[in-house]
């Protein structure tokens, strides 16, 4: 179980978040909702462990989040550049995810990572090809917990409908728990196996 108990949060002035709880079960896909600038991407921040909370805590199966190594909450950002080092080539990048070449392969193939991105900077990958690559990047970590914020908003269509089936299908092979945050309701209904409405409405 992936808990976030009595979470505080905020920049200054009033939190973001007082005395939030959330609960998220292998296997369960659960859609965050809330007005834009409610802080729903802070908080995939503090699930996965980038950001601290200013009190409470989260834990996976009782256990706090690891300061160092892999950690079994893996997060998918709405900016890839903002998330991969600049001056190593991709193949570099997706090796630091320690997954053996073979899985490797076989997430590039699902999600379409042609074999010459590898050599490449990023800057030489278009945002799209830049996010498929971080998928397979969190995927290949083998997490336990997939945090998912808006990872499809820079895919065009055919696109995102083959990286959504990629997130599923991983998550049902390997009984993970998804949180995922989109604009689009038709998507969240399709995906979601429950919705939290941060904002109490």
């Amino acid at each position: 179980m992936l808990e976030a108990r009595d979470i505080t949060f905020g920049y200054g002035g009033r939190p973001l978040y007082e005395g939030l709880s959330l609960a998220v079960a292998p296997g369960e896909r659960v859609a965050l909702s809330a007005p834009s600038g409610f802080g729903k991407t802070t908080l995939c921040r503090i699930l996965a462990g980038y950001e601290r909370p200013q009190a409470g805590s989260v834990t996976v199966d009782g256990a706090p989040l690891p300061r160092r190594g892999r950690c079994p909450v893996q997060l998918i950002g709405q900016h890839p550049e903002h998330v991969v080092d600049p001056r190593l080539r991709l193949g570099a990048t997706l090796a630091e995810a320690g997954a053996d070449e073979d899985e490797l392969a076989r997430l590039r193939e699902a999600l379409g990572i042609r074999e010459a991105w590898l050599a490449r900077f990023p800057h030489e990958l278009s945002g799209g090809e830049l996010q498929r690559l971080c998928i397979a990047r969190a995927l290949a970590a083998r997490p336990r917990y997939l945090i998912a914020d808006e990872v499809s908003t820079m895919l065009d269509a055919l696109t995102q409908a083959r990286v959504w089936q990629v997130l599923l299908d991983e998550a049902a092979a390997r009984d993970l728990g998804l949180v995922l945050v989109s604009h689009s309701p038709a998507l969240t209904a399709r995906l979601a196996t429950r919705v939290v409405n941060l904002a109490g409405e």
